[in-house]
C-alpha cells in the first residue's frame, strides 16, 4: 500500500499483512507490545530499534525474506518470538529470552547457529563474532601502512646511494679514460 509516516506512539498492537520493503524505524512507539509482521516481503535486517521497545511480548517476523543476524533481544516481557522462514546468518545471540525458543521458531534459516539450533558455530559462519581477519582490523592496516611507507624511504635510500656512486663511478670511469687516451 506504500504506507509512509510514523505510527502513533499509543499503539500496541501492529499487524501488517503483504507487504514488502526494509522494516521501519520502530523506537518511537516505547508502548509496543504485539509485533505481528509474518507473511509478507520484508527484506533487510531485523532492526535494532526492537531491542528498545521494554513492553515487547510477542515479535512474529516469520516468513519474510529478512537477513543478516537476530539482534540481541533480551526483554523479560518477551513470551513469543518467532523468524522462522528468513534468510538470517550468524550466531543466535546467548541471551536467555533468545536461548528458551523452540527450534521451530527459527528454522529453517540456513546460516543460522548456536543454542538452540543443532548446528554449532565456527568462524566461518558466526557472523555476530566475526573472524579474525586482518584485512579488516584498523591496527593491522595502519601497520601495514607504516611498514609500506618504512620500505619505500629505504628503497629511496638505496636508489639515491646507487644513483651516487654510479656518478661518482662515471666521472672515474671519465678521469681513467681520460688519462689512457692523453698517453
Amino acid at each position: 500500500m506504500g504506507l509512509v509516516g510514523k505510527i502513533k506512539p499509543e499503539l500496541s498492537i501492529l499487524s501488517f499483512k503483504n507487504n514488502s520493503r526494509n522494516l521501519m524505524e520502530f523506537s518511537y512507539n516505547p508502548k509496543l507490545k504485539i509485533f505481528f509482521l509474518s507473511g509478507n516481503r520484508f527484506d533487510g535486517e531485523i532492526p535494532s530499534s526492537l531491542l528498545g521497545l521494554n513492553f515487547l511480548e510477542s515479535l512474529q517476523l516469520q516468513e519474510n525474506n529478512l537477513a543478516g543476524s537476530i539482534p540481541g533481544f533480551n526483554q523479560s516481557s518477551l513470551r513469543e518470538f518467532k523468524v522462522s522462514y528468513n534468510n538470517l546468518s550468524g550466531k543466535i545471540p546467548d541471551t536467555g529470552i533468545l536461548q528458551s525458543i523452540s527450534l521451530s521458531s527459527i528454522v529453517p534459516n540456513q546460516d543460522l547457529c548456536g543454542a538452540p539450533t543443532p548446528t554449532a558455530c565456527s568462524s566461518l559462519n558466526d557472523s555476530s563474532d566475526p573472524p579474525n581477519n586482518n584485512k579488516n582490523n584498523p591496527f593491522f592496516s595502519s601497520t601495514l601502512m607504516v611498514v609500506d611507507v618504512i620500505v619505500l624511504v629505504v628503497l629511496l635510500i638505496f636508489f639515491i646511494i646507487y644513483y651516487k656512486k654510479y656518478k661518482n663511478l662515471k666521472k672515474h670511469l671519465k678521469k681513467t679514460a681520460h688519462i689512457f687516451n692523453i698517453t
